[in-house]
């Protein structure tokens, strides 16, 4: 029986899978320089500088900053998982482990080192990624919602612990009629202060609620008493349309 083995050289590499918020969202590209794939888009990334006792995520935080000047602190990134099929890589064995973190609004890349351009791509329209950046991007989509479904009832439970009973209140049919466009501006806003500072994508349709709601309400300052019962009501249906969506 041959019990001889023959030694594999496996290469370690780190992908980070930066989105900004808001809207329908928006994932940082690089468009490599060289083979495999050279002049093809891919999640910004690189090799782990084991020499060095470099951690995958410390490469992370490297090679996105090197690849597309965006420097997003390791405490900001968090794992996705690590991908090692065979053929995954053209060029042997190479196992990633690919990371992600989320921004509140693109900032502006400059392609360097590796990458001939870095760009913001929606990800309602992404092009052809390279290598297994597809699955990658796919499985980081997936946490992306299952953490926003837990934001989501942790910025209810947020929202109720902060107005009680004020909150009951202005979204019910029966609200205090003495209830002032001013002291209803107040409360409105405090809501939308609770809502950015959750500082998640899914919040942007609540948060145009919110403008909407403040806007009949500064209206209502500058009209008669009837008119001003109006446009508190209208104002109600926007504040629960948008507490609806932060459910």
């Amino acid at each position: 029986m041959n019990t001889d083995t023959v030694a594999e050289t496996i290469c370690y590499t780190a992908d980070v899978v930066l989105r900004a918020a808001g809207g329908a969202g928006h994932v940082l590209l690089i468009q490599r320089r060289w083979d495999p794939y050279a002049g093809c888009w891919a999640l910004p990334g690189g090799h782990v500088d084991v020499h060095k006792g470099e951690t995958s995520l410390a490469a992370a935080v490297r090679e996105l900053a090197e690849e597309t000047g965006v420097v997003v602190p390791a405490g900001d990134l968090w794992q996705v998982g690590a991908y090692d099929a065979l053929g995954r890589d053209p060029r042997g064995r190479y196992v990633t482990v690919a990371y992600t973190a989320t921004l509140p609004s693109p900032v502006p890349p400059a392609a360097a080192d590796d990458a001939v351009d870095a760009r913001w791509w929606p990800l309602d329209a992404l092009p052809a990624l390279a290598f297994d950046h597809g699955e990658i991007l796919a499985s980081a989509v997936s946490q992306w919602s299952a953490t926003a479904r837990t934001s989501r009832t942790d910025t209810f439970a947020a929202l109720s612990d902060c107005f009680r009973t004020d909150l009951a209140a202005l979204v019910s049919e029966e609200a205090p009629q003495a209830l002032t466009a001013s002291g209803f501006i107040d409360l409105v806003e405090r809501a939308r202060d609770v809502l950015s500072g959750a500082s998640v994508g899914y919040l942007q349709e609540a948060a145009e609620d919110l403008d909407a709601a403040v806007s009949c309400l500064t209206d209502a300052l500058t009209s008669s008493e009837d008119e001003e019962s109006a446009l508190l009501a209208r104002a109600r249906i926007r504040l629960r349309d948008a507490l609806e969506a932060a459910r």
